[in-house]
């Protein structure tokens, strides 16, 4: 975009439509999928960018976001402060720099030591949103000191809410069934909202539009006068970056379809939207003084060595500090293998709270032996509740699932079901009337003159003296599966085999079984919460894990499924019997499904399960409660914990997944002596078992890349939580079943409110890459990098710190650009 008197020497030439094409389809793949609130999961805000290297990213974000994703150098002065990160750490930081950062970054490095390094935390920098990229309305506000960038978002916003809406509004858009930039077209040219703020003629500007976006985008940049220029692409990533939620949404959307073979840009056409407003509002406010801020081209914001480098080599020494430290811990690990057969097995999700309560589970008996592995058990299916059509995807949403399983009520009769039925269908009639009444315009404010203090009666209540009633499943109780006669899933049999076939072997049990294996899904129990599947399973799609563990379960006990996994060389023992259970991460109390259908024989397993169950639950939740502010001596810790899963107020029932730093793929020998403090994802695997690579490969691909996902998320939202996070929860309002935004309006947020990464007084998530660490030779690791070019980009580009463990546990390596490899000298 060459139009300022430094840059207009050259010959500008006017942006050609396919250039110009190109460059809006590259800003719309740089934006992350925001997944809506009944099935939100954690996505790496980064993931359109991830094929350039993580520095280049930091440069990138801080010119089209404002803040940037670096956090500031007085977070790494505390650091230094409390001797947490040593002078070894900042050299150590400075020589991987130089020998592995491309060599424009590198000159950046000359002179630059440890005392270089601790001086640049006492000088002032140009915050990152001097030197960002301004839009027209940006450019309109620094001149006439208006508000016209929160207008445009505010109205766009309205549009988005409108057109999008899941069902929530009573009174429906009479345009959602065009495509999205028709529909906004066809709205504009009657609403006066623009207009009246200020904007004069715009709709008469937009019955001029052409009807598809893409000739729209031509139209509006013509208008802009932009010519071909690198930062093309960069100023419609900054467009689509002032309505990042809405983009999000409509990523999602666009990423959904895909999966499914079905075409869409709707992101372009928000992009068109957006343009609009630009053009209308130059075409208003143009003038010598606007041409001082605008547009903003890469000649004017250049790499900004001075601010993004110091920050960059000040966080790889604070993850040097972490890697030393993690090392040390597993270096001094010496965990005794056990011997002979583990009365119980209890299989885990790998998700960071599950770390804690393994470690506790294990302390309350030398005979339980636990397994980390996804918490979807390796079923990518979808699971459809009693009384409803449609079902919710139980896998990661890297995956589609393959098979649909439905509720139904156990050993039911058909006049039974009939009955149920029908009561589930009245149910649902009657909520949707009672919703209809409190939303509806004519009868919501008397709903809350006559309601409002029953309302304010069951907060009294739920606060200060909660039910024991909540949403959670109790024992024996839960989702009741659909059977057939041959079986209590309705997956065929060849396809129960291979299912049981993979989950075994990826888990790494396929031998000395015990009596009683346990496999504990985890889910999440709030009050009041719009972002309570964020606290449920990542690897269930957003959802908790009980319904997997179950239908596992179902199909690991199914005579048929072991009698052919004999053919496979799993021989499960006749006495072994598999039971499914639900974490709750809030209270850490587990629910077991099905304990009746244990055989007589199995009882007393049962009971020693159950009560090394209870002694796990109060270790839990004493070692949990000091950060969440609790007196862990106290004698009414359980009522506490109980208390806050209810409380409507609680901002925090729990910290989620916060403080995750670190993957470790390797036997549980390695990790079970070590206190990881909740902070590690936990995978067993044995690679000597692994002949094949096929679960070194399913590992890196799949669990590697959503702990990597829920890591850089964290990130994001702990960095720069007002652009990637969003913002303080108490002051959340929901968007239909889309999202939250703050206050009455504006754009969706799209990440984690601040409350699930700050106390109020200091960060508790750590903003650290994750540290990856897989227990298998280095060449085995490799060949599975060189197979998998999205994988390999994390790692060559640093989104995330690739370390392999050989040797028993005495060697470690860390794995650079190009797979090289680089010996890491242990504590």
């Amino acid at each position: 975009m060459n139009t300022t008197a430094s840059s207009q020497s050259k010959t500008a030439m006017p942006l050609g439509s396919a250039t110009l094409l190109d460059a809006a389809k590259a800003a719309c793949k740089r934006i992350a999928p925001l997944w809506p609130l009944q099935n939100f999961v954690a996505v790496n805000p980064f993931v359109g960018i991830s094929e350039i290297p993580f520095l280049d990213a930091c440069d990138l974000v801080g010119r089209v976001a404002p803040g940037g994703m670096q956090m500031p150098l007085e977070f790494y002065a505390q650091k230094l402060a409390a001797g947490e990160i040593l002078d070894t750490d900042l050299q150590a930081a400075i020589n991987e720099s130089r020998n592995n950062l491309a060599s424009h970054w590198v000159e950046g490095l000359a002179g630059c030591d440890v005392n270089t390094l601790k001086k640049a935390l006492t000088e002032k920098t140009a915050a990152p949103t001097e030197n960002g990229i301004l839009t027209v309305a940006d450019a309109v506000d620094c001149v006439c000191g208006t508000s016209w960038a929160d207008a445009v978002i505010e109205t766009m916003s309205q549009f988005c809410s409108e057109y999008f809406d899941a069902g929530q509004s009573a009174w429906h858009l009479p345009w959602r069934a065009l495509p999205l930039f028709a529909a906004w077209r066809e709205k504009a040219q009657l609403n006066f909202n623009a207009e009246v703020l200020g904007l004069r003629k715009f709709r008469q500007l937009v019955k001029t539009l052409p009807i598809d976006a893409e000739s729209a985008i031509a139209f509006s940049i013509k208008k802009l006068g932009i010519h071909e220029d690198a930062a093309v692409a960069d100023y419609f990533h900054r467009l689509l970056m002032s309505i990042r939620g809405w983009a999000g949404h409509v990523q999602y959307r666009v990423r959904e379809n895909g999966m499914y073979g079905r075409a869409d840009d709707s992101l372009l056409h928000l992009l068109a939207i957006r343009l609009v407003y630009e053009a209308a509002l130059f075409e208003q406010f143009q003038s010598p003084a606007l041409r001082e801020f605008w547009p903003a081209t890469s000649e004017v914001i250049p790499s900004d060595a001075s601010s993004v480098l110091p920050k960059f080599l000040w966080q790889l020494a604070h993850e040097k500090a972490w890697q030393r430290q993690l090392v040390g811990k597993l270096k001094a690990a010496d965990a005794k293998p056990s011997m002979g057969r583990p009365a119980v097995q209890a299989v885990f999700c790998i998700d960071v709270r599950s770390e804690i309560f393994r470690r506790s589970l294990e302390a309350a008996s030398p005979e339980i032996e636990t397994v980390g592995f996804a918490g979807f058990f390796g079923l990518p299916i979808e699971y459809i509740p009693f009384g409803k059509h449609e079902g919710a995807s139980q896998c990661p949403v890297l995956l589609t699932p393959k098979f649909r399983i439905r509720e139904t009520l156990k050993k039911a009769t058909p006049a039974a079901l009939d009955s149920a039925w029908k009561r589930q269908r009245l149910g649902k009639r009657l909520t949707y009337s009672w919703n209809s009444f409190k939303s509806s315009a004519i009868s919501c404010f008397s709903f809350v003159d006559t309601m409002g203090l029953t309302f304010g009666a069951k907060l009294f209540r739920d606060a200060f003296a909660p039910s024991r009633q909540n949403h959670m499943p109790q024992q024996g109780k839960g989702p009741l599966l659909e059977k057939s006669e041959t079986d209590s899933t309705g997956i065929a049999p060849d396809d129960r085999v291979q299912l049981a076939l993979g989950a075994l072997r990826n888990m790494g049990l396929t031998k000395n079984f015990a009596r009683l294996a346990l496999l504990c899904g985890h889910g999440s129990e709030t009050t009041n919460n719009p972002y309570a599947s964020g606290l449920d399973c990542g690897a269930c799609g957003g959802h908790a894990g009980d319904s997997n563990a179950r239908v596992a379960a179902a199909i690991l006990n199914d005579p048929a499924v072991r009698m052919a996994l004999k053919g496979h060389g799993i021989e499960v023992p006749e006495d072994t019997h598999f039971l499914a259970g639900l974490h709750n991460t809030t209270t850490d109390e587990v629910t077991l499904f099905d304990p009746d259908d244990l055989p007589a024989t199995h009882r007393k397993d049962l009971a020693s399960l159950q009560s090394w169950l209870g002694i796990a639950v109060k270790s839990t939740r004493r070692e949990r409660a000091p950060l969440l502010g609790l007196d862990s001596s106290g004698r009414n810790i359980d009522q506490q914990v109980f208390a806050r899963s209810l409380d409507w107020a609680q901002v925090r029932p729990e910290w989620g997944l916060a403080g995750n730093a670190a993957f470790i793929a390797a036997p549980r020998i390695r990790t079970k002596a070590a206190n990881l403090g909740g902070r590690v994802f936990l995978h067993n695997y044995d690679h000597r078992s692994d002949t094949t690579d096929n679960t070194l490969e399913l590992i890196m691909v799949a669990p590697m890349v959503v702990a990597n996902w829920i890591n850089l998320q964290y990130y994001a939202s702990t960095v720069n939580n007002r652009v990637f996070g969003s913002g303080n929860k108490v002051t959340h309002n929901v968007v239909g079943t889309i999202g939250v935004c703050q206050g009455n309006g504006g754009d969706l947020q799209t990440g984690l409110p601040l409350q699930s990464v700050h106390d109020g007084t200091k960060w508790v998530h750590e903003p650290l890459r994750l540290h990856v660490f897989i227990e298998a030779p280095r060449t085995r690791i490799g060949a599975i990098l060189e197979k998998h070019e999205s994988v390999r980009q994390l790692v060559d580009n640093g989104w995330l710190l690739l370390f392999a463990i050989e040797d028993d546990g005495k060697s470690y390596y860390r794995c650079h650009k190009a797979v090289q490899w680089e010996a890491v000298e242990l504590p």
